[in-house]
């Protein structure tokens, strides 16, 4: 594979369809971050730029030089990111006790890893992405199901 460059978009096959991701960033610690990008198609969107350019509906680490060399994932092209693009700052996880309840929500601090832990959280919060590193089968999991922010506990 050629080198990674950031705004390189892949298409990843779902039971549903065809989904697409863009890569945004190298974390030298927890890898590639990747936006996932709206929609899911029976055939490849005549224009991805288009579709590019919505807002994602999330951000997440996953490992896509990996998956690309394995050929889980097919690159597409390169698009500029789009103008209203922002790297997230804060990311949020869940802490759950041992049967699996929420017990509260951390809020991690992209640039610092610090983490503020909250019992309930707040609407600006609602709309931060997950923290840690998804692989395939969970990524692929998610946008089958549709999975969303506003749909996480």
């Amino acid at each position: 594979m050629a080198r990674l460059k950031v705004g390189d978009v892949f298409e990843i096959v779902t039971p549903k369809g065809k989904a697409y991701i863009q890569y945004v960033l190298n974390n030298e610690t927890i890898g590639e971050l990747i936006r996932v990008l709206p929609g899911v198609y029976d055939n490849q969107p005549h224009s991805l730029a288009e579709v590019v350019e919505k807002k994602e509906e999330y951000f997440v680490h996953f490992p896509v030089k990996a998956a690309n060399k394995q050929k889980i994932i097919e690159l597409v092209g390169n698009f500029g990111l789009p103008h209203e693009f922002d790297l997230p700052k804060q990311f949020r996880t869940l802490k759950k006790d041992r049967d699996g309840n929420v017990i509260s929500w951390q809020i991690v601090d992209y640039d610092t890893w610090q983490r503020e832990t909250v019992n309930e959280l707040s609407e600006k919060q609602k709309k931060l992405s997950p923290w840690g590193t998804w692989n395939d089968t969970l990524l692929v999991e998610r946008i089958s199901q549709c999975w969303t922010l506003d749909k996480w506990v």
